[in-house]
C-alpha cells in the first residue's frame, strides 16, 4: 500500500481525507467553519533619517502572503515591493498596495465587512494581522511602527483595528523592533493636567485583557531589535514563525499549530546561538476567548501542498522553492513523522547542511513522500559573524515531544495533547 494511504488508515492523529484533515474522536464536524483573513503590512522604509532602512521586510510580507493566501478567502499585501523581492515574487506587486494609513483602514474596512456577513451566516471568523518594518517607542512609552507615510501607533492598533474588529479570532505577528511596546504599555504614561481616572480609563481600554478574541504573537518581549538575515533574505523572527505555521511547530502531529507550539518551537530554534544579537526574545499569548485556538490549521481546506518527512529522516533540514526563498526550516527528530503545507504549483528542494532531494508539488492536496526522494551533494556558503552563528546554530536543537514538554512545563503555557506519531510499518 502507498505510504500516503498507510498514514491515512494509521492511529496517528493526522489524518487527510478529501473533505480535509480529521481528528480522531473529535467534534470538529460540530464546530462552526471557520474563514480565515489576512491583511499584512511590510514596510522596508524607515521614518526616521538615523536609521537605515530596512532590506527585506518586502520579501517576509510576501512570504506571508503566499503562505496564507492560499489557505485565506481574502488576503491583502500593503507593501513596497524592491526590485529583487519583485523579480523573486513574480506578478505579486501588481496585487500589492502602499503601506499607508489610508490603505491600511481601507482594507480593514473590506474584511471586516466580509467577516461580519460571515459570522451572520454562523461561521467563525479569522483575522491574520502582520506586521514586518520598523518599530519605535516614543518618549511617553507608547510604541508604534512605520507605514510609508507616517507612525501608527499602539492607540491607532487598539482604535482602529482590535476594537472595530468583526473577527472571531484575530491573531497578532509584528516583527519590528520594540514590538512590545506597539501592543502592551509599560510604565506609566505621564499624567499631566489630565485626570488621574481618565488616563486610567485611555490605558484600559488599549489593554489585551478586555478583547479575548485576540491573540498576540510580537518579536521581542522587550526593548529589543529584531534581526534580518541575508542568507535567507528575510527576518530572523517571521521566518521561525512561518517555518511553525507551515507545520514545522505540529508536535502532536493534528494538523494544528497552537501557540504553545509555536512558541516552544522558536525557543528551541533559538536556543543554541550564542552570539546574544541572534537572540530571540519574543512574547506571545493566545486568545483568552480560546487558549487552544490554532494558529495554523492544515487540516482545512486549502490550495496547499504536502511533503511528508517519515520517522527515519532526521536532523537540521529546510525547504527552498526553485526561486531561492526558503519557505521553512527546522530540526527534525527522527522519532517522529513530519507533514509541511507549501504552495502547489511550483518546484522546491528539501535540503540538508550536505544534501538535497528535488520535488515538486503539483496541485492542492497532493502529498510527497520525502522518504522516496533521490538525494544529491550540496555546498553552502555564508558571510559574516552573525551569519556564522545563524548558520551554525539556528535550529541546532531538535525540536519534538521531548523539547515540547520541558517547554510548557518551565512556562506554564496550556500545552497540546501529545498523540503517537503515524505508524508508517509496511
Amino acid at each position: 500500500m502507498h505510504l500516503f494511504y498507510r498514514l491515512l488508515a494509521s492511529h496517528c492523529a493526522l489524518l487527510l481525507l478529501g473533505a480535509g484533515w480529521v481528528l480522531p474522536g473529535s467534534a470538529r464536524a460540530e464546530l462552526p467553519q471557520r474563514t480565515a483573513y489576512a491583511l499584512i503590512v511590510a514596510n522596508n522604509a524607515s521614518l526616521d533619517l538615523k536609521q537605515a532602512d530596512l532590506r527585506y521586510a518586502d520579501d517576509d510580507g510576501a512570504r506571508y502572503y503566499e503562505l496564507l493566501a492560499p489557505q485565506s478567502q481574502q488576503a491583502v499585501l500593503l507593501s513596497v515591493l524592491d526590485a529583487e523581492t519583485q523579480e523573486r515574487h513574480p506578478g505579486l506587486a501588481a496585487r500589492t498596495q502602499p503601506p499607508t494609513r489610508a490603505a491600511l483602514l481601507e482594507a480593514l474596512k473590506g474584511l471586516n465587512a466580509r467577516m461580519a456577513a460571515d459570522k451572520a451566516a454562523g461561521h467563525l471568523p479569522v483575522l491574520y494581522f502582520i506586521f514586518t518594518g520598523h518599530g519605535q517607542r516614543g518618549a511617553a512609552g507608547e510604541g508604534s511602527v512605520s507605514l510609508l507615510d507616517g507612525p501608527f501607533s499602539r492607540t491607532d492598533l487598539y482604535k482602529q483595528v482590535i476594537a472595530p474588529s468583526t473577527a472571531g479570532l484575530l491573531h497578532l505577528i509584528v516583527d519590528a523592533c520594540d514590538s512590545y511596546f506597539f501592543v502592551n504599555s509599560r510604565g506609566a504614561l505621564p499624567v499631566g493636567p489630565a485626570l488621574g481616572s481618565a488616563v486610567t480609563q485611555h490605558l484600559a481600554a488599549r489593554e489585551l485583557e478586555r478583547y479575548p478574541h485576540v491573540g498576540v504573537v510580537l518579536s521581542t518581549s522587550k526593548a529589543q531589535e529584531s534581526h534580518e538575515w541575508s542568507a535567507i533574505s528575510a527576518g530572523v523572527f517571521s521566518h521561525q514563525v512561518r517555518s511553525a505555521l507551515a507545520g514545522a511547530a505540529d508536535v502532536n502531529a493534528d494538523g494544528r499549530v497552537e501557540y504553545s507550539e509555536l512558541m516552544a518551537f522558536i525557543a528551541s530554534a533559538s536556543q543554541g546561538v550564542e552570539d546574544v544579537r541572534g537572540r530571540l526574545d519574543i512574547f506571545a499569548r493566545p486568545p483568552l476567548l480560546d487558549r487552544s485556538a490554532p494558529l495554523s490549521d492544515l487540516a482545512q481546506k486549502s490550495g496547499l501542498g504536502y511533503l511528508l518527512i517519515p520517522e527515519g529522516l532526521g536532523g537540521r533540514m529546510w525547504v527552498e522553492d526553485t526561486r531561492g526563498v526558503r519557505l521553512a526550516e527546522f530540526h527534525k527528530e527522527r522519532e517522529r513523522a513530519l507533514v509541511l503545507g507549501l504552495p502547489s504549483g511550483r518546484g522546491y528542494y528539501l535540503r540538508t547542511p550536505g544534501q538535497e532531494a528535488r520535488f515538486t508539488v503539483q496541485q492542492r492536496r497532493e502529498v510527497v513522500d520525502a522518504g522516496g526522494l533521490p538525494w544529491t551533494a550540496l555546498s553552502v556558503a555564508s558571510r559574516g559573524a552573525l551569519e556564522d552563528a545563524f548558520r551554525d546554530h539556528l535550529f541546532s536543537v531538535a525540536f519534538g515531544p521531548r523539547f515540547y514538554s520541558g517547554y510548557v512545563a518551565s512556562t506554564g503555557a496550556a500545552p497540546v495533547t501529545l498523540y503517537p506519531g503515524p505508524d508508517l510499518s509496511p
